[in-house]
Order: C-alpha cells, then structure tokens, then sequence
C-alpha cells in the first residue's frame, strides 16, 4: 500500500483537484483508491458527491475510531473515501500538537485493502498536514505555473526535510506537479524554473488549465469521468502512470537523486 500527502500552501494550485482525479485514475486503471479529505473545508468530499462527517471525524483524531472504517464507496468504482468534517477544525483548536501523532498513527494503522491511499491536506502547514506528512510516504507538491506560487514550494520541502529527520524516516519521495498550466510565455517560464531549481522532482506530467475540472467538480464527478476524452482528463492518466510505475530516474527511493538535490536547496532559503 502507497500512501500519499497531496499538499500545497496556495490556494488555486490544484491541491484537491490533484488528489481527486489522480486518484480516480489510479482506480480506472483498476488499482482501489482510498482518499482521505483532511481539509476541513471538506473540497474533496463535496468533489466526490459525498456528505461530511459529524463528529465522528473528531473521533477519528482522538483515535476512537479506526480511519478505515470511516471509509465510504463512492460513486466512482474502486474509489473510497474517508469524508472531512467541520469537526476536524475543532480538533486542530482542542488537541494542537496531540492531532499530529494521531493522524500520523491513523494513516500507518490503515488496513492493506487499498493499493493507494491519497491525503488531501488542508491548504496550509496545519497540525492535520504535518500529520499527514509525519504518517504517509510520498508527498505530491502541485505548483499553479504562476509566480506567487512559487513561493509555497521552499517552506513545504523545508517541512519535508524537517519531519524526514525527526519523525518520518520513511517518507521517501517528493514530486512536485506543474498545474493549471496554458500557453502563455509565463507559464512556460514557470515550469521552467521548476526544472531548474527542483530537477528530477518535477513531474514529466503538466496539469493543463481547462474549464472541465470545474465542471466536473459541480456535477460532483471527477473530470475523467466527467469529461473521459479531455485533455486535461489524458493529463490525470498520465499522471497515475508516472505515480504508479516510476522511473529509476524519478528519485522515487531513500536513495533517490531527490533527497541529495533537496538539500542545499532547503538550507539556502529556496
């Protein structure tokens, strides 16, 4: 089982449009898929057509309650999901630094019925996303191909550098997705600069803008579904194909160029 801590500190990177449809392409391909909502916004939940928890999620955090149990089918076959709740914004308030072991401990005690579980954090260094970062192994950093979102990566891959040395020894890929990208020379400028300064971490995939991921999002179906023949849809599959049979030249292991390359970049401020 691959866990995955979809992430990022911008809004508008495409943090859960990233989550839901990656995930529901890795479960097209015939791969179960679970994706946990910790957002307590709760956008994936209401992206998959699925009413949020109460305060069972709470429950949940205080560990009560196995997060696997929580899971629901939802409408796209082979794609589960653990709701959000408001509740969670309340556990934030009332467990603080307890909310982050907790949902580090619920992540690694799921049961292997999935191939992928997907975290959809909430859009900032929170206790909940910490959690997900000290409990999953895989980390996926969308990057709107705009230049004020470059400026969310270098404290998220700091957060990375940081929970890998103190809590997650485990946590052993990092891959960050252009997004939202068009045809302009800025976006292209972007995703060269990503290139530039985060190598083998940057995505062979791009996530191009396209008004389908909105459409779908409001007929509450993910866009491969929504829109099977889009480019943006082939865009998604791509992606599940990267994420799920990784090159050796991906930095996908403990060992990979990744960790080497993120380094330097981290201690000077990047």
């Amino acid at each position: 089982m691959r866990t995955i801590a979809v992430i990022s500190r911008k809004g508008g990177s495409g943090k859960t449009a990233t989550a839901v449809n990656l995930a529901a392409a890795l479960a097209e391909a015939g791969e179960p898929v679970l994706v946990v909502d910790l957002d307590p916004q709760g956008s994936a939940t209401e992206a998959l057509g699925v009413r949020p928890a109460g305060r069972e999620a709470f429950d949940l955090m205080v560990g009560t309650r196995e997060l696997g149990r929580s899971a629901v089918a939802t409408q796209f076959p082979g794609l589960s999901l653990v709701p959000s709740s408001p509740w969670l914004a309340t556990a934030e308030r009332t467990l603080l630094g307890d909310l982050t072991v907790s949902v580090a401990r619920s992540i690694q005690r799921l049961d292997r019925r999935w191939s992928f579980v997907i975290v959809d954090c909430p859009p900032s260094l929170s206790f909940l996303s910490v959690g997900a970062l000290a409990g999953v192994h895989e980390v996926i950093i969308p990057v709107e191909t705009h230049a004020i979102s470059m400026t969310g990566v270098g404290p998220v891959l700091a957060e990375v550098v940081r929970l890998r040395g103190a809590l997650n020894p485990h946590l052993d890929s990092v891959r960050i997705v252009p997004s939202r990208t068009n045809r302009t020379r800025h976006s292209r400028d972007i995703v060269d600069e990503l290139q530039r300064e985060y190598r083998e971490m940057v995505t062979t995939t791009q996530i191009r803008e396209s008004v389908r991921i909105a459409e779908a999002w409001a007929a509450a179906i993910p866009v491969v579904a929504y829109a099977p023949d889009s480019n943006v849809a082939h865009d998604f599959r791509a992606l599940a194909r990267e994420i799920a049979h990784p090159g050796s030249t991906n930095g996908s292991g403990p060992t990979g160029s990744w960790w080497r390359d993120l380094m330097p970049l981290v201690g000077a401020g990047r």
